[in-house]
């Protein structure tokens, strides 16, 4: 600010002149600007316009006209020049250039641009990341609410990056705001902070977003995958084997148990086969009254308790009506057991069968 009257005031010396300064100014939506009107000549009342319309009016006699709260004056006057700031408060934004001028009357006017910028925000989509060493990461940063369209950039450890990165800007026709989007894609190399910047020209407009990026140690353990497969196959693979030798053993356990039952019941029936009696049709009676006959007897009778009275033999009842004799002229019949041992009795009114060996048994 001194500077610049320092140069009116050399100004001053050559010429009249009128001046306003800055020639350009930008901010921020919100903020405060200032404006200094200076000139060497007479003035009678200083007009400050803004787009066209008037803001503040200042008599050089009477100094500020008015008041307006959006606005403000300070008079800092020598006596070698007529000098007055100007100073906006809570610039709106227009999504143009505004024309602000400084009239005097009755001397000449001069002009300024102001060019008010809206600051929005930035995100970086993907939260902070833990991944292998290696690996390709693809991270998305969008910028909302911008005017002008903003300047976006990536920054890995507080440097640039220099690579090249794809940005796409849309503006909304309504609002007049930009929203833009960019691409990154980066090699885990180690452990690093990523930020994504956005900003406009203005003062102050610098928006940044920031993720963590941490490298993973690699795993020093040992895979046993493909040994824990190549095991699983085995055992699988051999208790299908224990599982078909079974199958074959209680087969082959069942056919020998089915044998030995057929040729249990084939003994069983020649041993029944073997025990049956036999009656010997060729004997002839003998007395059996004889000490002979009665020891026989004897011992015949010891061994024939297997013996069980059926229906009377034919020989004997054919021998009764032929003869018609008495119960002790009867003939003697002999029968021989499994032993192959001579048994003989007298024919009774009954003829004798030998009982299956094994109910005697039992």
């Amino acid at each position: 600010m001194h500077g610049h009257m320092l140069l009116l005031c050399l100004i001053q010396a050559v010429a009249s002149f009128i001046s306003l300064e800055p020639k350009n100014a930008t901010v921020l939506r919100g903020r405060d600007v200032n404006f200094i009107c200076s000139t060497n000549e007479s003035w009678d009342v200083m007009t400050w316009l803004l787009m066209g319309r008037s803001v503040l009016s200042i008599s050089a006699q009477h100094g500020p006209l008015g008041r307006d709260e959006s606005v403000s004056v300070v008079n800092r006057s020598t006596a070698l020049m007529s000098l007055w700031e100007l100073i906006l408060h809570n610039a709106s934004f227009i999504p143009t250039v505004q024309d602000l001028m400084c009239d005097l009357l009755p001397s000449g006017r001069a002009s300024s641009s102001l060019f008010v910028q809206e600051k929005g925000s930035v995100r970086i989509v993907e939260d902070d990341l833990s991944v292998p060493e290696g690996t390709l990461i693809i991270f998305h940063c969008q910028a909302f609410g911008w005017y002008p369209e903003p300047s976006m950039s990536w920054m890995v450890n507080e440097s640039i990056v220099n690579e090249d990165y794809n940005t796409s800007t849309i503006q909304d026709p309504t609002s007049f705001l930009f929203n833009s989007s960019s691409k990154l894609q980066i090699k885990a190399e180690n452990s690093v902070t990523l930020q994504c910047w956005a900003s406009v020209s203005a003062p102050l407009s610098l928006q940044t977003s920031t993720v963590r990026i941490t490298v993973e140690a690699p795993d020093m353990t040992p895979d046993y995958t493909v040994l824990i497969a190549v095991v699983a196959s085995v055992c699988t693979v051999i208790l299908l084997a224990l599982v078909i030798l079974l199958l074959c053993h209680r087969k082959k356990l069942s056919k020998s148990s089915s044998e030995n039952k057929s040729r249990s019941s084939h003994e069983s029936r020649s041993a029944d086969d073997e025990t049956r009696g036999k009656v010997n049709m060729g004997y002839h009676a003998e007395d059996l009254t004889s000490p002979g006959h009665s020891d026989l007897g004897n011992r015949a009778g010891s061994r024939i308790h297997g013996v069980s009275i059926l229906p009377r033999h034919p020989i004997c009842q054919s021998w009764a009506q032929m003869a018609n004799t008495e119960a002790g002229d009867w003939p003697t019949l002999a029968v021989t057991t499994a032993n192959k041992s001579l048994i003989s009795f007298p024919c009774p009114l009954e003829s004798p069968v030998l009982r299956d060996e094994r109910e005697t048994d039992a």
